[in-house]
């Protein structure tokens, strides 16, 4: 009763689905590439020739039925992603999904993903493996399918050899954006970018950097610990803080605190798994790699070695490497009631042992929050029911199901939720002043897209990101006797607040903050260096 179909009828049924189903955003971007429809539609049926040689070569018995369910499932999953959210399913994304816990994962999981897999990965797969196959023998293969493979891949070279000049325009528009989201070519081979990268991370052994760091005279001299609170952040945009002058008052807290607002700051990256690891690097990002950063001490290392203890408290999706070899603890599944939700924590879960610390703190210590901020897609998971100060905000896992404003006031409760606990860190600082001098730092990793231009959260590949995604915050707020201490001119340090800076400043103007006197330190990369007494520095 199972119908019957030749190998040939299937390669090219296969293709045409994959190519009609899972590449809608491909096809609309060589829509917008392409000046003419005769160029489009030499581009298109190149296209299609191609795919359909490559299903052919792939049509052999045992190999051809695991090989297209593959692809279409592959497909399935990253069309979704990439037609709903506008996200480049490439091998840093692919990365930071193996990277993420099942709570991060699940938030994804939402019915139109389920039906998306379902009508356009499940029930094709079935259709494949239900039918059966004719295979011919060798020599047909030969006679037929070879000449076939040939002419199409020919016919395919000389439309885009005729059409080379408006293929080539094209090309230079944004050829990593077109070919990034052709499914399922893209995630496939990300995919084994991946795996490869796992296999060498293998009994890594990490470069020592700045083993020659010592602390320097004035945190020496201190009569008490020295304490600085790293508040690494996480998807917020530095353009919905009302410190920035936008026009909510998102920041109602830190608006009435002597923080030192830096309103000019762009991130390494667009995603954790880049942004993190850079910022708390010595590379830079004109240096950076996650290959080099994973063989590289970071930031945490080098106060290490300088004899400060660390700390690095952990709410969002790890450490992504930065915290080997330090004390690290994770926040994610703690049972409590209040402050947790759907396996996941809001941030306030920092506060009790951040307090603990404080109140017994002996030696010089930096302590780095890692927070779950404002990442998507479920926003309003981030801050408590109580806490809704712009509503109707959205209460959905996807954000496309909500409207723009709901959108925008779950966000814009991420902040406003953020700028609480960032007042927070700074009074359990303030209360401990006898025992401790302090110092809070808040810079987030990357920005968020909130459906402008059809982008939604972030990963955007970085030479085409939006300033929704590399537009950062960075805060920070001194104790008074941590700026006699230092000697830290905080009228000199206001008045940089709009120049620009960007992640590369944030490892020295660390160093610098903690009186780190090491070789890697480059005082020109140091924020508030031209700011500090010059007998201090």
């Amino acid at each position: 009763m199972r119908p019957s179909i030749s190998n040939l009828g299937l390669a090219v049924g296969v293709a045409l689905f994959l190519l009609a189903a899972a590449n809608l955003t491909f096809w609309h971007k060589a829509w917008q590439g392409f000046a003419t429809a005769g160029g489009l539609a030499s581009f298109a049926i190149a296209t299609v020739l191609v795919f359909v040689s490559a299903a052919l070569v792939l049509s052999h018995r045992y190999v051809a039925k695991p090989a297209y369910i593959l692809a279409i499932l592959s497909a399935a999953g990253a069309s979704y992603f990439t037609d709903t959210f506008g996200t480049v399913v490439n091998a840093n994304m692919l990365d930071n999904v193996l990277s993420s816990n099942a709570s991060e994962s699940g938030e994804f999981l939402t019915p139109g993903l389920v039906w998306h897999l379902v009508l356009f990965g499940l029930l094709p797969s079935i259709a494949v493996s239900w039918v059966r196959v004719d295979y011919p023998g060798a020599g047909l293969r030969v006679r037929r399918d070879l000449p076939i493979i040939v002419l199409s891949l020919a016919i395919a070279g000389v439309l885009i050899g005729a059409n080379w000049a408006e293929t080539r325009a094209a090309m230079r528009h944004d050829f990593r954006a077109l070919m990034g989201t052709l499914n399922p070519p893209g995630p496939i081979s990300s995919a084994f970018k991946v795996a490869a990268t796992i296999v060498k991370r293998r009994n890594v052994i990490k470069d020592v950097v700045g083993e020659d760091a010592q602390r320097g005279p004035w945190i020496t001299g201190a009569t008490k610990p020295v304490v600085t609170v790293i508040v690494a952040g996480e998807s917020a945009r530095a353009m919905n803080f009302s410190l920035n002058g936008y026009a909510r008052n998102t920041n109602p807290v830190l608006s009435k605190l002597p923080v030192l607002n830096f309103s000019n700051v762009t991130s390494c990256g667009t995603e954790t798994g880049i942004s993190l690891p850079c910022m708390f690097s010595d590379l830079g990002r004109a240096n950076f790699s996650k290959e080099a950063s994973r063989n590289r001490q970071s930031l945490m290392n080098v106060f290490d070695h300088a004899g400060i203890d660390v700390l690095w408290w952990d709410n969002d999706g790890g450490d992504k490497g930065v915290a080997d070899g330090v004390a690290y603890q994770s926040y994610m599944l703690r049972n409590d009631p209040d402050r947790c939700d759907a396996g996941t924590c809001q941030d306030d879960i920092f506060l009790d042992d951040l307090d603990g610390l404080l109140a017994t703190v002996k030696r010089d210590t930096v302590v780095v929050l890692h927070q779950r901020g404002s990442h998507g897609p479920a926003y309003y998971l981030r801050y408590p029911e109580t806490f809704r100060p712009f509503q109707p905000d959205c209460r959905q896992y996807d954000p496309t199901a909500c409207s723009m404003d709901e959108l925008v006031n779950a966000y814009d409760n991420t902040i406003a939720y953020n700028d609480r606990f960032l007042g927070r860190v700074i009074s359990i600082l303030e209360k401990y002043q006898t025992r401790a001098i302090g110092s809070m730092v808040y810079v987030s990793d990357h920005g968020e897209s909130l459906g402008e231009n059809g982008l939604y959260m972030h990963g955007t590949p970085y030479e085409r990101a939006p300033a929704e995604q590399t537009h950062v915050p960075l805060i920070v707020w001194t104790a008074p006797q941590y700026q006699s201490l230092s000697g830290l001119d905080v009228s000199c340090a206001k008045g940089l607040g709009p120049k620009a800076f960007s992640h590369d400043n944030v490892y020295h103007t660390l160093l610098g903050m903690m009186d780190v006197r090491t070789k890697v330190y480059n005082s020109g990369l140091d924020i508030l260096a031209t700011c500090r007494a010059e007998a201090s520095r």
